[in-house]
């Protein structure tokens, strides 16, 4: 049995709560991996782990056992990157998620200024709305748009967004430019966003003064932010979208703002990353890069 890769298997089985996950992560069978927890087991001659076929659960001497060699093994895991890197450059490889729009209009478009910086780093751009577990997906980081509240990751706030209210040329034309909110409710047509997580729908909201607006149904939505977009582009309605995101746009034309005079909601846009993570060299560059990048982008 090879002990280390046993260790490395038990706890990222316990990290993602799924065997299956786990072992495709590990790039190994299922079978293969199955078979090694046995060993790990049959070798400390205790239960580690009970299994069923939906849900993997720690008994009280696995819980003790991961309390243990969990940070032994992240150490062990610092100490060769840090080694490998000092011998021959940043190597290996960087998970960044980000939502969609983000994604297309910003990050993309950038990273062969990161690859010509640091040619010998792999990054894999995971490209969705849905919110992912950074452990469950192994991802480095993550970035997010709202304010977070979980306090294992470290935040760290690229620049505070807006949503711009618009809609395009051929539509206004069409329809006529909407002198205030209420307006909206007569003669005219909303593309609106749900949560690709929860399907939740996310309402047009605008404020002045004591007056408040909220629209929460629309003519037509999406749950993914660049397929929300593409709608307002292609005169399906008015709709509301991240400055950063329509920015282009609008300078362009091809967009145009309406109802400027009313406030609509902000949010800090953040790249995220787990408390174990800021040790990793490689991670490190590439978030204070992403950070510094995105921020002189978009201001």
């Amino acid at each position: 049995m090879d002990q280390f890769a046993a260790i490395r298997l038990f706890l990222r089985v316990v990290e993602t709560g799924s065997l299956t996950r786990a072992a495709a992560q590990l790039g190994m069978p299922k079978s293969s991996a199955s078979k090694l927890l046995s060993e790990l087991e049959g070798h400390l001659g205790v239960k580690l782990l009970s299994r069923s076929t939906r849900v993997v659960k720690l008994t009280g001497e696995g819980s003790e056992y991961y309390q243990q060699v969990s940070p032994i093994l992240l150490r062990l895991s610092e100490v060769d990157a840090e080694v490998r890197e000092r011998g021959s450059g940043l190597r290996g490889r960087v998970r960044v998620d980000v939502h969609s729009s983000m994604a297309n209009a910003h990050l993309i478009p950038l990273l062969g200024e990161f690859r010509a910086l640091h040619p010998h780093i792999q990054l894999m751009v995971g490209v969705s709305d849905r919110p992912i577990s950074l452990v469950e997906e192994a991802a480095d980081c993550v970035i997010r748009l709202g304010k977070i509240a979980d306090a294992s990751l470290i935040a760290r706030v690229i620049f505070e967004d807006r949503l711009i209210t618009c809609a395009s040329p051929a539509y206004l034309s069409r329809k006529g430019t909407p002198a205030d909110p209420p307006a909206l409710k007569t003669g005219h047509e909303l593309v609106g966003y749900f949560s690709a997580l929860t399907g939740e729908r996310v309402p047009l909201v605008f404020r002045r003064g004591d007056a408040l607006y909220e629209f929460e149904t629309a003519d037509v939505m999406s749950n993914d932010s660049t397929g929300h977009l593409s709608m307002i582009l292609a005169g399906l309605g008015v709709g509301q979208a991240y400055g950063s995101t329509v920015r282009a746009h609008l300078e362009q034309g091809v967009l145009v703002p309406v109802l400027r005079d009313w406030e609509t909601h902000t949010a800090p846009v953040s790249v995220l990353y787990p408390q174990a993570r800021k040790r990793n060299k490689r991670v490190r560059v590439f978030i204070d890069w992403l950070v510094e990048r995105l921020a002189r982008e978009l201001a």
